[in-house]
């Protein structure tokens, strides 16, 4: 029963009843749904002049539908029923999964409603809708907490005059402004708070342990030992659950207590160890919970829900008031401009912020320098199901930084979605080629897309996006999904920021200025040291390539070179202009040939299905399968896995049911083949398929007679063989002297080596089928000469052995650089009757493609370290920019009145993020101090080689040092029994 209080002040008598009344619905149907759902009726009985009025009113409820769920579990609902239900309820309410789940696999009832929200009739998350309504009162407060606020210029706990009050402790419960002597005296058995002291303009970070306050050892707390023993280097570190602490710690020394030093410790309740976990909100609530009370006997109030909304509403102002939304005196959170909350890449171009006067009026070769380069990327993984909807799990950032605006997002989508994703036409990149065939029922996004910057890896202001195809954030809902990206790639880009100018102690390059060494990090300093180090190298050897060239081909290809650059469209300096006849070339133009001749009325072929050509093609393919299934058989042992050998055995089967085929053919082509099959000895066991005689004409030559336009056409398959297996020799080789050079030059650890001998293994498999191919093809060809009298085969063909099989830049084993030759792979012509002049051709153009490349390769190096030199220069001038936009911001005069407290705040928000930005831009300074003489050694030693090469050789000679010492140890590192 409760009372109103009318208009004349007087309390008016109601009763009210509630009950809640479940309900049940199943729809039999082609697939029968099951429906749940719970009313709350209410009666209410208001007092009026002539008696009682009656007042029914019934409200729907989700979440008491759950509880009626469990009411019928057993009898009515089954565990796909109930599940099915839990999930519409997780839906209504925005509740996280771990949450719901936390109720279902306990089999515990839910709680009737969140008791925080507030009592409304509409669906959705009511208190963080209200919340949106107050954010700039929040903004306020909090700002205005980075001043002293009321607080007076006394000390609170000694009210000492003479006492300066500048500290305050950010652990206790609102001590106020203390002076000196009472932050110490008050944390004496609190060494662990965290404090502040106001600078005459912000609060800048302090520490107990500069005051004095130290932890004694050994001793009661509070009492100090005559002859303390401080830890080492007065260098202790206290890992707690809210920072790291540096303290003062001083043992026992006096001799009160015979206990070591461990123990001294641990008798302090401080463990030596450190520990580090990943874990999620609903684990951190559960282990916070479980500490307050481990039994359940008296387990706190359930305040998950509560817990996630004020996580979200936090991470939302700290963004806002990082970003100096809350020094707008104009606009309020809610006016937050698109992409105004995300943190920008200092060394990027930014046009009136860190791009010098004049910029734009550079020369055409320079502009690079200020080019913005940016990349597309996508994750497939960081999908989310379709749960929850905007009005349960409002969205708090609308587009203020990284994440698109939802609604403007859609309506694009909307207007695109019928288009279909166009294929990769690089690479097989399944996940957007299988786009369109991969279902994606139950899922609101497949996945985000991301614009960045490719040099530093920045994401951009509004490049995210959620992706609707491709391979299918979990169970979240839209709005916590985007303001949580939002707060994580803000991270991402402030730990960017952060190490810009990192020196790292995981990876030291000797620079070429002298003899020490610059640590270097993922930073512009690794960048500007790695281009330094290795400009001069490619420089170089580029000179020494040209000086071997004559004037007249430079000047020709440099001119086609800068001629392409300028237009696309011109022929590309990058590939041999001498076409490589194929096997795929030759089989068209047998088969036009046969086509010709059926228009004349001349069919020589029969069989209604295989021609001539298409018989000699499919027996040459057929050679092909048979040396890849005899290496295949070969990487079988003794332990190989049963997939293994079962992907064998399907491959021999197939090969020998297409055998079958063949010798069916073949018969009726040279039906004399039955008599050479007849002739092969016999064995007891029947042989392997890649060991079956195909009687090809080169295999046949004067055995029996044959038409021997068959041998014609195996002849002019086998030459385009030939010279095909050449070339993908070639390509793979070059391939494999790339990747030996960056494992060598970059990688370091076992799984990066380990990957990258995986990918030359597969290019070695790939060289060894080639020289197979080349191989067989030469024989067939030789066996073919007498048959059809053609000559010079084997002056075309040269037999190819192994220590032919090497790249350009390889030396025949056993030779030294100065008596290096190319091997004759590279100087064959791809025609079957080349002359000099077209051997000579050949030969030009393969220099012509390494000449180019190597030209590349030698500015490309020079322009990084003008392009790292720029990026330097720009983000000192982004952080002397930003930190005069701080303190602008911090004095800008507002349009309504404020506050003395607010205004302090303000600005000593705005001074604190000032000294921040000038702090990073001066270590910055310190650290890339070194860069000026790094590129002049480079200089030196391009205009100079001696220096490079002398600089190499003191490398090679410590590399070799190292090694010895290595050695040393190890063949003293021996155990007595050995």
């Amino acid at each position: 029963m409760g009372r109103n209080q009318g208009a004349s002040g007087k309390k008016k008598e109601k009763i009210k009843f509630s009950t809640h009344i479940p309900s049940l619905a199943i729809q039999q149907g082609p697939s029968a749904s099951i429906h749940l759902s719970a009313s709350v009726k209410v009666k209410k009985l208001k007092a009026t002049g002539a008696g009682f009025k009656v007042v029914d009113s019934t409200f729907h409820s989700d979440i008491n539908a759950a509880i009626a769920a469990f009411t019928w579990k057993e009898t009515n609902l089954s565990t796909s029923q109930l599940n099915a239900i839990w999930d519409r309820v997780h839906h209504s309410a925005g509740w996280d999964q771990g949450y719901v789940d936390s109720f279902v696999n306990q089999d515990r009832l839910p709680p009737e409603a969140d008791p925080e929200l507030p009592k409304t009739s509409g669906k959705g998350d009511k208190a963080m809708h209200e919340w949106m309504k107050h954010i700039d009162a929040y903004l306020q407060a909090i700002i205005t907490l980075e001043g002293r606020g009321s607080t007076c210029d006394n000390c609170l706990l000694c009210q000492n005059s003479d006492h300066e009050a500048r500290y305050w402790c950010l652990s206790c419960t609102n001590l106020g402004l203390i002076c000196q002597n009472c932050i110490i005296s008050a944390h004496q058995y609190l060494p662990l708070h965290r404090i502040e002291v106001w600078n005459g303009i912000y609060f800048a970070r302090s520490s107990l342990k500069s005051l004095g306050v130290r932890i004694q050892l050994g001793h009661p707390v509070g009492e100090r030992c005559p002859l303390p023993n401080t830890s080492w280097g007065d260098d202790f570190v206290i890992i707690d659950c809210d920072q790291i602490h540096s303290v003062g710690l001083d043992y026992c020394g006096c001799g009160r207590t015979s206990k070591g030093q461990v123990e001294q410790l641990l008798e302090r309740r401080l463990f030596p160890a450190t520990y580090e976990s990943k874990l999620s909100t609903y684990e951190f609530y559960q282990a916070i919970s479980r500490l307050t009370d481990n039994t359940g006997i008296n387990a706190p109030k359930d305040r998950y829900p509560t817990l996630l909304r004020l996580v979200h509403q936090w991470r939302h102002l700290k963004m806002l008031k990082r970003t100096g939304r809350g020094h707008d005196p104009v606009r309020g959170a809610s006016e937050t401009r698109p992409g105004e909350c995300a943190l920008l890449c200092p060394p990027c171009p930014h046009p009136g912020i860190n791009l010098p006067e004049g910029w734009e009026n550079v020369d055409k070769g320079l502009k690079f320098l200020y080019a913005l380069n940016l990349a597309l990327d996508a994750c497939f993984r960081m999908k989310r199901k379709d749960c929850s909807s905007e009005a349960a799990d409002p969205g708090l950032s609308k587009g203020f930084a990284y994440v698109v605006e939802e609604s403007a997002f859609k309506e694009y989508l909307r207007k695109h979605d019928n288009e279909t994703e166009p294929k990769s036409t690089c690479s097989r990149h399944d996940a957007v080629n299988l786009a369109d065939m991969r279902p994606g029922q139950g899922y609101a996004s497949t996945g985000i897309a991301t614009v960045e910057c490719s040099r530093h890896n920045f994401k951009r202001p509004l490049a995210i996006c959620d992706m609707q195809r491709g391979e299918r954030t979990r169970e979240m809902g839209p709005g916590t999904r985007r303001d949580t990206l939002d707060f994580h790639f803000g991270d991402y880009n402030w730990r960017k920021i952060t190490k810009l100018g990192e020196a790292s102690f995981g990876c030291t390059k000797s620079t070429p200025a002298d003899d020490t060494h610059i640590k270097t990090g993922d930073s512009l300093l690794k960048k500007m040291v790695t281009a330094t180090s290795e400009v001069a190298e490619h420089v170089i050897a580029h000179q020494e390539l040209e000086a071997t060239i004559s004037p007249g081909k430079l000047q020709a290809w440099t001119e086609a070179m800068l001629a392409w650059e300028l237009d696309p469209s011109k022929p590309n300096p990058y590939e041999v202009a001498v076409k490589t006849p194929t096997q795929a070339g030759v089989r068209r133009q047998l088969a036009e040939e046969e086509e010709r001749a059926l228009a004349a009325g001349i069919d020589i072929a029969l069989s209604d299905e295989v021609s001539p050509s298409s018989l000699i093609a499919m027996g040459i393919d057929l050679e092909g399968e048979q040396r890849s299934l005899k290496t295949l058989t070969k990487s079988l042992w003794d332990h190989s896995q049963d997939r293994q050998i079962t992907r064998v055995k399907l491959r021999s089967n197939a090969l020998t049911r297409k055998l079958e085929e063949w010798f069916s053919l073949l018969q009726l082509y040279i039906p004399t083949s039955v008599t050479l099959r007849k002739r092969e000895p016999q064995q007891k066991e029947s042989p392997k398929p890649f060991e079956v005689q195909l009687w090809l004409p080169s295999r046949i030559r004067n055995l029996v007679p044959f038409d021997k336009s068959l041998a014609e056409i195996e002849y002019k398959l086998c030459n385009a063989q030939a010279h095909e297996a050449l070339g993908v020799l070639r390509r793979n080789l070059q391939i494999r002297a790339t990747l030996y050079n960056v494992k060598d030059r970059w990688l370091r650890g076992q799984g990066a080596n380990t990957r990258a001998l995986n990918a030359i293994a597969t290019v070695q498999a790939r060289i060894a089928a080639a020289r197979d191919e080349y191989r067989q093809a030469r024989v067939a060809l030789l066996a073919l000469v007498d048959l059809l009298g053609h000559s010079k085969v084997d002056q075309e063909f040269l037999p190819l052995e192994d220590k032919d099989i090497r790249s350009m830049v390889e030396a025949e084993p056993g030779q030294g650089e100065t008596r290096r030759k190319l091997s004759w792979i590279w100087r064959q012509v791809n025609a079957a009757d080349a002359t000099e002049e077209e051997t000579e051709q050949f030969v030009t153009e393969t220099i012509r493609v390494e000449w180019g490349k190597s030209r590349a390769r030698a500015e490309r190096y020079q322009e990084e370290i003008q392009l790292v030199r720029e990026e330097i220069d720009r983000s000192l001038r982004f952080f002397i920019w930003k930190a005069a936009d701080w303190r602008n911001k911090g004095i800008a005069p507002h349009t309504k009145p404020i506050s003395a407290e607010y205004a302090e705040g303000l600005k000593a928000y705005a001074e604190r993020q000032a000294v921040l930005c000038e702090s990073l831009h001066n270590a910055f300074k310190s650290q890339w101090k070194g860069v000026p003489d790094l590129i002049k050694s480079a200089k030196d030693e391009m205009e100079n080689p001696d220096l490079f090469y002398q600089r190499k050789q003191q490398d090679f000679e410590k590399r070799n040092k190292k090694a010895d010492k290595i050695a040393t140890f190890s063949s003293n590192f021996v155990s007595p029994s050995s």
